[in-house]
């Protein structure tokens, strides 16, 4: 494909619909009947370069996920990519699981579909992670993606492949993720020359997200307010009519 010349709303517009770079979690899988929740805000410096590279701007994106544990050693993830698609993945223990607070690896395999209903999408990702802390855990591995078109005019793209690294500062229930990923992404729309980005993101996990709107200590149950009772009266006292 040339080089679009296409204006900047019309490209922004079509990349709005971007694949899960971020992982956000750890190889550790959520323990069976529980559910964690989080945000991933992520950004690529330099992902539209218009007009010969005259106008070069960033992309970014919000994605939602809440995993829900299976077994001791498996969990599922529904992830909302930048509310333009939806993507269900399931993570598997790769190693000793009876002990899921040590280092771990896992595998996470998923489907769905994104850029608004345009693409199906199949990613896999070898995920690596020290001993769970809920101080600090770090987290890291190797990601493949791939999209495939579904509807009328769907542009074909290459597979995108590479690293992430990431640290997790709190606990799954209450922490924050900084993360870096580094992808080979051959723009399909021939919007950019570069084919490896960088995508630097943050991830929000459980009541972080409610501590960090305000809300987070004043949503702790209040003890019931208390009741003056009337004291007890003196034997000799006249009841009241």
């Amino acid at each position: 494909m040339r080089r679009t010349h296409a204006p900047l709303p019309l490209l922004v517009a079509s990349l709005a619909g971007c694949l899960p770079y971020t992982v956000g979690t750890t190889a550790r899988t959520v323990e069976r009947g529980a559910t964690t929740r989080t945000v991933s805000h992520y950004f690529i410096p330099g992902a539209v370069e218009v007009f010969d590279d005259s106008l070069v701007n960033p992309w970014y994106g919000v994605d939602a996920e809440a995993r829900f544990g299976i077994d001791e050693r498996s969990d599922v993830g529904v992830r909302l990519t930048s509310a333009s698609g939806v993507v269900v993945n399931y993570k598997r223990r790769l190693d000793r699981f009876d002990r899921p607070e040590e280092a771990g690896l896992a595998l996470l395999t998923g489907a769905g579909v994104v850029n608004w209903g345009s693409h199906a999408h199949l990613e896999a990702t070898l995920l690596a992670s020290g001993r769970d802390s809920d101080r600090a855990t770090v987290f890291g591995g190797l990601r493949v993606m791939q999209v495939i078109p579904i509807s009328r005019g769907a542009v074909h793209d290459s597979p995108t492949a590479g690293g992430f690294l990431g640290v997790r500062i709190g606990s799954a229930d209450r922490g924050i993720s900084p993360e870096l990923g580094v992808f080979y992404d051959r723009s399909a729309l021939d919007i950019r020359r570069g084919t490896v980005i960088f995508v630097p993101a943050i991830s929000l996990h459980g009541d972080v997200l409610r501590a960090l709107s305000g809300r987070g200590e004043g949503d702790r149950e209040r003890p019931p307010p208390r009741v003056r009772r009337p004291l007890p009266r003196s034997p000799g006292w006249p009841t009241p009519r």
